[in-house]
Formats: C-alpha cells, sequence, structure tokens
C-alpha cells in the first residue's frame, strides 16, 4: 500500500480527502499548522508543519518515505504572493522526497466558457474572488512551465460550484481546461466527490503533468 503525504489536512477540502484516504487504508503522513485537529486514526502520522518552511515539510515527507504527495492548501486572502512561493516549495519537496505524484488543488476561475473566455471573466464573477482566481492560475503556470522533473503532477480544479453534500461516488474529469456543464448547464460538483477524484489520482495513471477539472 502506498504512503500518501497530504497538506491542508484539517481544511474544508483537505479534511474530506483525507477521510478518504482513511477509508481506503492508505498510510497517511498528515501535515498541518494546526496538528492537534487532525482526527484520530491509526493509519495516520500527525505532523506539524508549514509549507513556508520547505525544509521542514521535506523532512516529514522523506523520513516516512511517501511515495505521493498531495496538497490542499488555499492561498492566503492576506497574503496572496505567499501561494506563488508556497507552490514553488511544494516543487521543491517533490523532488526532494522524490515522490512519484504532486497532486494539487487548484481553483475554477481560470476554466473556459463555452466562448473561450475565462470563468472569473463572466459577468457577475465575484469581485473578491478574483484575485484569488488569478493566483491560483498563476500557480498553474508554474507547474505548467515545469520541464525534466522526476515526478508528475496534476492540478485538479474542482467545477464552478462546490459545496458540502453527499458522496455519489459519480463525477466526471475534463482534461482541456474547459468547464465541464450538465445537461441543465450547471457546473457544480459536492466536496465529497470531489475528494474521491482526488484520491482516485493516486492510482490512475491517465493524467499527468496537466490541470484537470471535476464536476458532475
Amino acid at each position: 500500500m502506498e504512503k500518501i503525504a497530504i497538506l491542508g489536512a484539517t481544511g474544508q477540502i483537505g479534511s474530506r480527502i483525507l477521510m478518504e484516504l482513511i477509508e481506503r487504508s492508505y498510510v497517511i503522513t498528515a501535515i498541518s499548522r494546526n496538528a492537534f485537529d487532525l482526527p484520530g486514526s491509526t493509519l495516520i502520522i500527525g505532523c506539524e508543519g508549514d509549507i513556508m518552511n520547505e525544509k521542514v515539510i521535506s523532512g516529514h515527507v522523506m523520513a516516512l518515505e511517501n511515495e505521493v504527495l498531495i496538497s490542499a492548501i488555499s492561498p492566503d486572502p492576506n497574503d496572496l504572493e505567499s501561494f506563488l512561493t508556497a507552490t514553488e516549495n511544494l516543487i521543491k519537496v517533490a523532488e526532494k522526497a522524490a515522490v512519484k505524484k504532486l497532486i494539487t488543488v487548484g481553483g475554477a476561475g481560470s476554466l473556459l466558457l463555452p466562448d473561450g473566455r475565462m470563468l472569473m471573466e463572466k459577468e457577475g464573477f465575484p469581485d473578491f474572488v478574483k484575485p484569488i482566481s488569478d493566483i491560483h492560475k498563476r500557480a498553474l503556470d508554474i507547474y505548467k512551465s515545469l520541464e525534466g522533473k522526476k515526478f508528475d503532477w496534476i492540478n485538479v480544479s474542482p467545477a464552478e460550484t462546490i459545496e458540502a453534500d453527499e458522496k455519489t461516488g459519480k463525477y466526471r474529469i475534463g482534461a482541456d481546461d474547459h468547464l465541464l456543464f450538465d445537461e441543465q448547464g450547471r457546473s457544480f460538483i459536492s466536496m465529497e466527490d470531489f475528494a474521491s477524484a482526488v484520491v482516485d489520482l493516486i492510482e490512475d495513471e491517465n493524467y499527468k503533468n496537466q490541470r484537470i477539472t471535476v464536476s458532475y
């Protein structure tokens, strides 16, 4: 069974990814700035750490010989530029720890609408979300510029709407940078099914070095 390290394991998305990992009996290195908030499980090795301190994170991931690194960290709205540093640090950790795959949670704002515009350029897109969407896009650009790395990366964007709901076990993946819509023209996914899709990517070899999106 593969060993999985996860950053941001106590957040809204990260906590659901963590529970999905536990459900599937992975051995998990859960890294959080608030390690005491991690759930109790014999499958979890809880570690305290902040991605801004890359050496500490690298040490945790290397020491426990993790094969996959998942990041569910979010941009700090009070210091958006730090998310780019965090992105660079994730890449350094993945290299130093010799993981085979880096899976990161991205944003939906830079996904394309049918008319070619980005979602964040759509009329009515909340102004306060635009800077967060833009920093996610800039982080994605960093991943897209990577060459010659020994690990594969996957950046996973949610649908336009992502909310807490039940897990259905069903979802679709889009791999062409476009939003996915259902037959009613809606683009949405539950946090639970999104988390399931992220964990499915651990074993899925169909997607490498690209951004994908998950929706119903």
